[in-house]
């Protein structure tokens, strides 16, 4: 009987040991990674508008400055104009479903269910606020998630600024072997998750207005908050637009029956002009990933790391498939080469 025997060379045994490392080590500082990811990916959204600028004659550091100011500019004026009528509407609407929620389970007043429901509140938040939960914990939360916003703002403004910062660690990071590669395929990705972010902004936007506009046309009653949660919920595709249409359908059937069947056909038309006219124009084309490939994306995201990790698993997804893409390549021309040997 033969003795099978495995020799293991100190050379593959470092290289086990570092890999190990580095593993351990990116899991040790995965928020770090995290944050670096998140400016990476709006850096490569904002990107191909500072080329721009700087194609045109203006020195990089003002377009990367110009930018991001007026970036922040729209934004803060567009939560400005929008946040009193969306905190308006959202009252509303919360009294709306207490008043239907009240109707349907034949309590005896609404406001017998509200009193009941004030004081369950009240007796959540004493057990609440008298476990390990307090104020001071609440507002270092809140300090650490808007510390965390600026320092990815920070991070990707300064990413913007340097074109080649990014390059030049890759490559001095990289072994020699493998560096064209990797970086052609990092070249690659970037491109590929600016398109994202722009197509998810665009996509995001058109569908929320359109739910909005038809909402209102059929009259039914929060249809901005409603639009609103539309296009933020479009980060999922699909799967967003038919729970924000789930919320409206209730909203509608609180006047009337016939009311909520036009809003299903509403969100039909929507899914319809989403899928068919929307998606391959502005997504398919820019991205290039099935929507299987999205969800699968998502829903692994989401199970690891939540809300972050729905934010980060398309560009994840990318990148994934620009070294499959690259694989498959690399096999391909060493099939052509064998079979052209003679």
């Amino acid at each position: 009987m033969n003795n099978l025997k495995i020799e293991i060379s100190w050379g593959t045994l470092w290289r086990i040991v570092a890999v190990l490392s580095v593993v351990v080590a990116a899991f040790l500082v995965r928020n770090v990674l995290i944050n670096l990811f998140l400016a990476f990916i709006i850096s490569s959204g904002i990107n191909p508008f500072i080329d721009y600028l700087e194609k045109k004659g203006l020195p990089r550091i003002l377009g990367t400055l110009f930018t991001y100011l007026f970036s922040l500019i729209m934004i803060g004026l567009i939560i400005y104009a929008v946040l009193p009528i969306a905190l308006m509407e959202m009252d509303n609407l919360l009294s709306g479903i207490v008043e239907f929620t009240g109707n349907i389970f034949n309590f005896s007043s609404t406001q017998d269910f509200i009193k009941n429901f004030n004081s369950t509140f009240n007796e959540i938040s004493k057990k609440i606020f008298s476990s390990d939960l307090s104020l001071v914990n609440l507002a270092t939360s809140v300090f650490g998630g808007i510390s965390f916003v600026i320092t990815v703002i920070i991070v990707s403004f300064y990413l913007s600024i340097s074109r080649e910062g990014p390059e030049w660690f890759l490559r001095a990071i990289l072994p020699e072997n493998y560096e064209d590669r990797i970086m052609t395929i990092f070249h690659r990705s970037r491109k590929r998750i600016g398109h994202w972010l722009q197509g998810q902004i665009i996509l995001s936007f058109v569908v929320g207005f359109v739910a909005f506009i038809g909402l209102w046309l059929l009259g039914v009653e929060h249809s901005f908050v409603l639009g609103l949660t539309t296009a933020v919920l479009e980060i999922i595709p699909f799967v967003g637009p038919v729970f924000a249409g789930s919320i409206a359908v209730l909203i509608a059937l609180h006047n009337s029956f016939l009311l909520a069947l036009y809003t299903v056909a509403l969100f039909v038309i929507v899914q319809q002009i989403e899928g068919h006219i929307i998606i391959p124009l502005v997504m398919n084309r820019t991205v290039g990933l099935h929507p299987v490939v999205v969800l699968a994306a998502l829903m692994i995201g989401f199970q690891l790391w939540g809300l972050i990790g729905i934010v980060l698993s398309v560009p994840v997804a990318v990148i994934l498939q620009e070294f499959l893409d690259d694989w498959v390549s690399i096999k391909d021309s060493r099939r052509a080469a064998k079979n052209s040997l003679p």
